[in-house]
């Protein structure tokens, strides 16, 4: 199967001078951990997820959590992020994302998502936005196009 069949057509994305607040609003309202960042001619030039909004908020953050004594002050973590919000995407996006072509497979994308760790990655028609693909949209594809075996 294709990905272009597979990935979800919705074109929710944000510019690089979107500020981290309203990208948290888009994230919130869409129930997505990420958004790809388009440039005005529709190419990907960035991708957000939740977890880069975090990072920026709470550097070293997730290097912390090794540690089972690590306790994060949420009183902190709300003032850093107020702060934050202000920014803009462009700051604290992934410029080096993993984008799909249409064309790809199901099979390659789910490998690449897997072994990067990846939740969620932009679909791309002739360079241009053209969908997103997650772990979520093949986990279903592959639980509901599996034939029990006969008996």
């Amino acid at each position: 199967m294709l990905v272009g069949e597979l990935m979800d057509r919705d074109l929710t994305a944000v510019s690089p001078d979107t500020t981290i607040g309203e990208a948290v609003e888009v994230l919130a309202a869409h129930r997505i951990s990420g958004l790809p960042v388009v440039n005005d001619d529709g190419r990907v030039i960035g991708f957000l997820s939740e977890k880069d909004i975090v990072k920026a908020a709470l550097p070293g953050y997730f290097d912390l959590l090794s540690d089972s004594s690590f306790l994060p002050d949420y009183g902190q973590f709300a003032r850093r992020l107020q702060r934050v919000s202000r920014e803009t995407v462009e700051k604290f996006m992934k410029k080096d994302v993993i984008v799909f072509e249409e064309h790809d497979t199901d099979l390659h994308v789910a490998m690449v998502l897997i072994t990067k760790n990846l939740k969620r990655a932009p679909v791309v028609r002739d360079g241009i936005f053209a969908g997103s693909i997650s772990r979520a949209d093949l986990l279903d594809y592959i639980l509901h196009s599996r034939r029990e075996p006969s008996d």
